[in-house]
């Protein structure tokens, strides 16, 4: 079982703990979801404080898909619509809500 129990926490909340293993010890610095290892403790201590003077990043932005979706069509090299966007098509066409439409005023033909 590893130990996880930290061995040092400074007064920012940074942390450093000790893994041992077959290799020997590894020392993990971490600060603000920010990981650093090092072999020794005195080299841990000072990534800890490194770590912890660098500013927080700023929030990654979401990247937000458009509210249109994509409308390429895709063509074969002889010229056919390929068979999934023919199929979309015949689908939409079979619907009568969208292939016809209220004209907004009524023109008398004279």
């Amino acid at each position: 079982m590893i130990n996880t129990n930290p061995l040092y926490i400074s007064d920012k909340g940074g942390s450093i703990t000790c893994f041992k293993g077959g290799s020997g010890r590894i020392f993990q610095s971490c600060s603000k979801n920010r990981c650093v290892y090092s072999s020794d403790l005195h080299s841990a201590k000072t990534y800890l404080d490194n770590l912890e003077l660098i500013k927080n990043l700023p929030p990654v932005k979401r990247l937000v898909p458009p509210i249109q979706r994509k409308t390429t069509l895709k063509w074969s090299s002889n010229g056919e619509l390929s068979a999934v966007d023919m199929a979309r098509i015949l689908d939409r066409l079979a619907h009568p809500e969208l292939t016809t439409c209220d004209l907004a005023c009524n023109i008398d033909d004279k």
